[in-house]
C-alpha cells in the first residue's frame, strides 16, 4: 500500500534540476527498484570558518567555486555555533539552500568544492551531492516532462519551531524505534517541515503527505496535525519493515528510488551531526516552472493553480536569478 503521492518531487528541484530550466527533478510514478543505500562518510564538524552576517540572504549567485566554497563553509559553521538565535538559524538555512542550489547549477565545480570547503562543510556537502545524484538518476530514467506553467494551489506557512518538531520526532522514535532523523528527513522532503499546506495531485494531505485511505488503514488521529502525522509515519514505517530494512520501508512509503536515496542522505547527514537538522528547518519552498525557479514565500496562498506569468507580474521578486 503506497502511503504517498506527494509534493516532494516538486520540492526536490533545488537539488537536481535547477541548473537550466528549474523544472522538477523527480516525478513520483510507477514503482521502480529502490536505489542502493547511499553511504557517505562525514568529515569532522569542527567549525573552521566563522559565520558572516546572517541577517541578509544573498541571491545565491556565485562567481566561481572558491566563492561558493566560502559560503558553504560559513553557513555550515554558522549552523553549529552554540547559542545561534532562531532568526539567525532561519537566515542560515535560506543561505544554505541557495548555496546548494548553486552547487546543482554548477556540477563542474563539485570536485573543486569538495577540496576547497572547510572540514565543517565537507561531510554535509557529500550528503547533499548524494541526495542530488539519487534524484537526478531517478529523473534521468523517467520520460521527460515540460516544466509547469502554473503554480500550485497551496498555502505556505511558517513551520513549527525547531524544538517542538524535535519533540515530536523524539516521541515517535521512543514509541517505535524509528530514528528521529528519518522522520525529520521525510518531513523535510515532503513539505519542507510543514511549510506546504495543501493536497497533492493524487490527494495526499498533511505535513507527511498521507493518502486518506492509507491513513485510515494504518494510523490514528489527524494526518494534517504534525504530532499525529509524525507518529503515524513512524508506525507506518514499522509496518513496512523499517526496523529490519529502512530502504525497503522508505520505498513502501513512496516507491521512488530518488526519494529513497534523498531521504537516506538527509537522514545520514543528521545522524552524523544532529545540528544539520537546524539548517534544513530554514529551507523555503522553491518551485520549478517554465519561467524559472519561483520562491513561494510564507503568505503565498492560492485556492486554485495560478499562471506563473500572472503571478510574477505582481511578485517579480519571487523569481530567483540563474
Amino acid at each position: 500500500m503506497t502511503a504517498v503521492r506527494s509534493v516532494s518531487a516538486l520540492l526536490a528541484l533545488t537539488l537536481a534540476a535547477c541548473a537550466s530550466s528549474g523544472s522538477p527533478a523527480a516525478h513520483t510514478g510507477p514503482a521502480t527498484a529502490p536505489a542502493s543505500t547511499v553511504v557517505v562518510s562525514a568529515a569532522s564538524t569542527v567549525p573552521g570558518t566563522s559565520p558572516t552576517s546572517v541577517d541578509s540572504v544573498p541571491a545565491g549567485v556565485f562567481a566561481d567555486a572558491s566563492a561558493l566554497a566560502r559560503e558553504l563553509s560559513a553557513v555550515e559553521a554558522g549552523i553549529r555555533v552554540p547559542g545561534v538565535t532562531p532568526a539567525q538559524l532561519a537566515a542560515l538555512g535560506r543561505r544554505q539552500q541557495l548555496a546548494y542550489r548553486a552547487v546543482a547549477q554548477h556540477p563542474e565545480w563539485e570536485a573543486a568544492l569538495l577540496g576547497a570547503v572547510d572540514p565543517v562543510a565537507r561531510g554535509p556537502l557529500g550528503f547533499h551531492l548524494a541526495a542530488r545524484k539519487a534524484l537526478a538518476d531517478h529523473a534521468a530514467n523517467r520520460p521527460p516532462t515540460a516544466p509547469p506553467t502554473t503554480l500550485p494551489a497551496w498555502t505556505i506557512v511558517e513551520p513549527l519551531p525547531v524544538e517542538e518538531l524535535r519533540s515530536y520526532y523524539d516521541a515517535a522514535q521512543a514509541a517505535t524505534g524509528v530514528p528521529w532523523q528519518y522522520l525529520a528527513a521525510i518531513h523535510f522532503q515532503e513539505t519542507r517541515m510543514g511549510r506546504v499546506v495543501g493536497a497533492s495531485a493524487s490527494g495526499a494531505v498533511g505535513p507527511m503527505q498521507f493518502l486518506p485511505s492509507t491513513w485510515a488503514a494504518c494510523c490514528t488521529g489527524d494526518p494534517t496535525v504534525a504530532r499525529d502525522a509524525i507518529m503515524g509515519t513512524a508506525r507506518y514505517l514499522v509496518q513496512l519493515g523499517a526496523l529490519v530494512d529502512m530502504q525497503h520501508a522508505l520505498f513502501g512509503y513512496n516507491p521512488n528510488s530518488g526519494y529513497v536515496g534523498a531521504v537516506t542522505a538527509y537522514a545520514q547527514n543528521m545522524i552524523a551531526d544532529p545540528r544539520a537538522y537546524l539548517g534544513y528547518h530554514g529551507w523555503e519552498v522553491l518551485y520549478g516552472t517554465s519561467a524559472g525557479t519561483v520562491r513561494l514565500a510564507v503568505g503565498y496562498s492560492q485556492a486554485a493553480p495560478v499562471e506563473v506569468a500572472a503571478f510574477l507580474l505582481d511578485h517579480p521578486d519571487a523569481l530567483l536569478p540563474g
